[in-house]
């Protein structure tokens, strides 16, 4: 009888707590987000930021094209190239190799356009829980805006999201690979 008290026990605690929640924390700015799409072909994959529609309205068309480790960013016909940020195991900190990077996509950034709005993307390995990753590729983004607002880019035109674990830029499990997703990418918001 007393098994059976203690697997009811278990079953209602289970039944009670639930799945827990995944909330991505990010600018209200980027609820306007709504024209993105992605597609993919090969190993590249280009992300326009604008639907068809919307470019031929917009004459400041954008569009942020990955290759390698980072983006080409192109905006009214000015292209720039922008690195990924990378990050150390567990850490969100920028060394000072990454704030160097983080300077430099600041005036690439600045050149481009006084009203370019950027998407910055915080990555993790695959180590660690969902919400673990998620709240740490929330900080590796914060880490890189706290970084370009310090380098004269205007907070308002900055939004920040987390995908975790979620996009990986490399499936293998080597050490190699997690270094790669250790990261924060730069994207263009129209």
């Amino acid at each position: 009888m007393k098994k059976f008290g203690m697997y009811s026990l278990m079953v209602a605690a289970v039944l009670l707590t639930g799945c827990s929640q995944k909330n991505v924390e990010m600018d209200s700015s980027s609820k306007k987000d709504t024209n993105m799409q992605q597609k993919s072909t090969g190993t590249d994959n280009k992300l326009d930021t604008m639907s068809d529609a919307n470019m031929a309205e917009n004459n400041n068309a954008m569009e942020t094209e990955t290759v390698g480790n980072g983006n080409y960013l192109t905006v009214s016909g000015k292209k720039v190239f922008v690195d990924n940020l990378y990050f150390a195991f567990d850490k969100y900190n920028l060394t000072d190799e990454m704030r160097e990077t983080s300077k430099s996509n600041a005036t690439k950034l600045s050149s481009l356009s006084t009203n370019v709005k950027v998407k910055l993307e915080g990555n993790c390995d695959e180590w660690g829980t969902d919400e673990y990753n998620y709240a740490l590729g929330l900080k590796r983004a914060k880490a890189a805006k706290d970084a370009l607002v310090a380098d004269g880019i205007p907070s308002s035109s900055i939004t920040l999201v987390s995908f975790g674990e979620s996009n990986p830029a490399a499936s293998e499990r080597t050490v190699a690979a997690w270094k790669l997703n250790r990261r924060v990418e730069y994207k263009l918001l129209p």
